[in-house]
């Protein structure tokens, strides 16, 4: 149950069960390190999803470490409090989900709905994306899906960066009476693998509170 500090206050979130928790400020060689760590706890699911093939099953785990460092630089962001990862099957093939939870200080006007004017806004600034309310055990959060694209390494010899398609969802639940507005996003490679980040983010979300400090 990772405390994220705000200020004079803690925002406060259960992750789920077996979630593998990574360094928020780690350094490349740090990060590099826990990535293999994650893939080689990954391993039996590996062998599994490729039928018991052990050189199949070891490309996979490079491939999982690589993607998961691509996903951390990705979501990088100050105010970040926890970062972890999750990696299952999701309609026969390996998932990989990297989540993100961050308490970002924020003034809502009186008077004003916070959860209608959030979504009101992350309509604007994401037109065609997914946005919606829900009800959270603090009120109401804002849930958002989107794709964008997500640039590689650079490879070959014209040093020309690949990019993919990359699914986010983001769950946010507003606290006036703190300032305060609770981020728990999920990052997964593929589009196709947004629903399996949602239910992370929505369950986190929707358990998430603050307190002040002891």
């Amino acid at each position: 149950m990772p405390d994220v500090p705000a200020g004079e206050w803690l925002l406060r979130a259960t992750v789920p069960e077996g979630a593998f928790t990574l360094a928020v400020e780690a350094d490349d060689v740090t990060a590099a390190a826990e990535h293999a760590a994650f893939a080689e706890r990954c391993r039996p699911l590996l062998l599994h999803s490729v039928g018991d093939d052990p050189d199949e099953a070891e490309w996979l785990q490079a491939e999982l470490a690589s993607q998961l460092g691509t996903m951390r630089k990705a979501v990088r962001a100050s105010g970040l409090g926890y970062l972890g990862a999750l990696a299952g099957t999701h309609d026969g093939d390996p998932a990989l989900i990297l989540l993100a939870i961050a308490a970002t200080p924020l003034a809502f006007p009186d008077g004003i709905d916070p959860a209608s004017l959030l979504a009101s806004v992350l309509r604007g600034q994401h037109p065609g994306a997914a946005v919606e309310e829900f009800d959270t055990a603090e009120g109401t959060g804002v849930g958002i899906r989107r794709c964008e694209a997500l640039s590689l390494p650079p490879n070959g010899t014209d040093g020309s960066a690949p990019s993919i398609e990359a699914g986010i969802s983001q769950a946010m639940v507003p606290f006036p009476q703190a300032g305060l507005l609770g981020t728990v996003t999920g990052f997964c490679f593929t589009p196709a693998h947004i629903d399996l980040a949602t239910v992370f983010t929505a369950t986190i979300a929707h358990h998430m509170t603050v307190r002040r400090p002891l």
